[in-house]
Protein backbone atom coordinates (compact mmCIF):
# COMPACT_ATOMS: atom_id res chain seq x y z
CA UNK A 1 0.00 0.00 0.00
CA UNK A 2 0.95 3.34 -1.16
CA UNK A 3 0.62 6.34 1.39
CA UNK A 4 0.77 9.56 0.11
CA UNK A 5 2.79 11.34 2.95
CA UNK A 6 3.24 15.37 3.53
CA UNK A 7 1.36 17.36 1.61
CA UNK A 8 1.93 20.65 2.67
CA UNK A 9 -0.38 22.26 0.30
CA UNK A 10 -3.42 20.06 0.20
CA UNK A 11 -6.51 21.08 1.63
CA UNK A 12 -10.15 19.99 2.13
CA UNK A 13 -11.68 23.23 2.58
CA UNK A 14 -15.27 24.66 2.31
CA UNK A 15 -17.37 21.72 2.00
CA UNK A 16 -21.16 20.24 2.65
CA UNK A 17 -21.25 16.55 3.08
CA UNK A 18 -24.96 15.05 3.37
CA UNK A 19 -26.45 12.15 4.39
CA UNK A 20 -23.22 10.15 3.03
CA UNK A 21 -23.17 6.48 3.99
CA UNK A 22 -19.38 6.14 4.42
CA UNK A 23 -18.21 9.07 6.48
CA UNK A 24 -17.38 12.58 5.69
CA UNK A 25 -13.34 12.53 5.51
CA UNK A 26 -11.03 10.04 6.01
CA UNK A 27 -7.55 10.82 6.27
CA UNK A 28 -4.87 7.87 5.24
CA UNK A 29 -0.93 8.03 5.67
CA UNK A 30 -1.24 11.89 5.25
CA UNK A 31 0.83 14.82 6.81
CA UNK A 32 0.23 18.23 6.67
CA UNK A 33 -3.49 18.01 5.25
CA UNK A 34 -5.32 21.19 6.22
CA UNK A 35 -9.72 19.65 6.94
CA UNK A 36 -10.83 23.38 7.57
CA UNK A 37 -14.26 24.78 7.61
CA UNK A 38 -16.03 21.84 6.00
CA UNK A 39 -20.06 20.76 7.69
CA UNK A 40 -20.93 17.22 7.72
CA UNK A 41 -24.69 16.30 8.54
CA UNK A 42 -25.78 12.80 8.90
CA UNK A 43 -23.01 10.99 8.11
CA UNK A 44 -22.90 7.18 9.02
CA UNK A 45 -19.94 6.19 10.82
CA UNK A 46 -16.97 8.33 12.21
CA UNK A 47 -17.15 11.11 10.22
CA UNK A 48 -13.72 12.76 10.31
CA UNK A 49 -11.69 9.60 10.56
CA UNK A 50 -7.96 9.25 10.89
CA UNK A 51 -7.42 5.80 10.23
CA UNK A 52 -4.16 3.98 11.02
CA UNK A 53 -2.63 6.38 13.74
CA UNK A 54 0.69 7.16 10.91
CA UNK A 55 -1.48 10.59 10.18
CA UNK A 56 0.60 13.48 11.79
CA UNK A 57 0.74 17.03 12.19
CA UNK A 58 -2.82 17.57 9.95
CA UNK A 59 -4.45 20.51 10.72
CA UNK A 60 -8.29 20.08 11.43
CA UNK A 61 -10.16 23.25 12.31
CA UNK A 62 -13.53 25.07 12.46
CA UNK A 63 -15.89 22.59 11.23
CA UNK A 64 -18.91 21.43 12.37
CA UNK A 65 -20.61 17.91 12.25
CA UNK A 66 -23.94 17.22 13.28
CA UNK A 67 -26.21 14.38 13.90
CA UNK A 68 -23.76 11.36 13.47
CA UNK A 69 -25.20 8.13 12.21
CA UNK A 70 -23.85 4.86 13.30
CA UNK A 71 -23.73 1.84 10.83
CA UNK A 72 -23.68 -1.84 10.84
CA UNK A 73 -21.82 -1.42 7.35
CA UNK A 74 -18.58 -0.40 7.85
CA UNK A 75 -16.19 -1.10 10.70
CA UNK A 76 -16.75 -2.22 14.52
CA UNK A 77 -16.25 0.90 15.59
CA UNK A 78 -18.66 2.47 13.25
CA UNK A 79 -21.40 0.99 15.45
CA UNK A 80 -20.42 3.55 18.26
CA UNK A 81 -19.46 6.66 16.49
CA UNK A 82 -17.67 9.65 16.94
CA UNK A 83 -18.08 13.48 15.36
CA UNK A 84 -13.94 12.85 15.16
CA UNK A 85 -12.27 9.61 15.65
CA UNK A 86 -8.68 10.57 16.53
CA UNK A 87 -5.60 7.85 16.95
CA UNK A 88 -2.76 10.44 17.21
CA UNK A 89 -2.62 13.20 19.22
CA UNK A 90 0.26 14.83 16.83
CA UNK A 91 -2.42 16.22 14.73
CA UNK A 92 -4.00 19.62 15.79
CA UNK A 93 -7.92 20.30 16.37
CA UNK A 94 -8.96 23.58 17.39
CA UNK A 95 -12.64 25.32 16.77
CA UNK A 96 -14.45 21.89 15.87
CA UNK A 97 -17.85 21.30 16.77
CA UNK A 98 -20.11 18.54 17.27
CA UNK A 99 -23.31 18.34 17.85
CA UNK A 100 -25.29 15.40 18.32
CA UNK A 101 -24.09 11.84 17.48
CA UNK A 102 -25.18 8.15 18.01
CA UNK A 103 -22.59 7.69 20.74
CA UNK A 104 -19.95 9.96 21.27
CA UNK A 105 -18.35 13.88 20.12
CA UNK A 106 -14.77 12.80 20.28
CA UNK A 107 -13.26 9.36 20.49
CA UNK A 108 -9.96 9.36 21.28
CA UNK A 109 -7.86 5.64 20.53
CA UNK A 110 -4.78 6.64 21.27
Amino acid sequence: MHMIGAVHKSYIKNNAVNQSNNRAVAIHGTRYLRIENNVSFEAKGHNIFIEDAVETHNIITGNLIMKVIRSMSLLNVDQTPAGSWITNPFNNYRNNHVAGSDRYGYWFDL
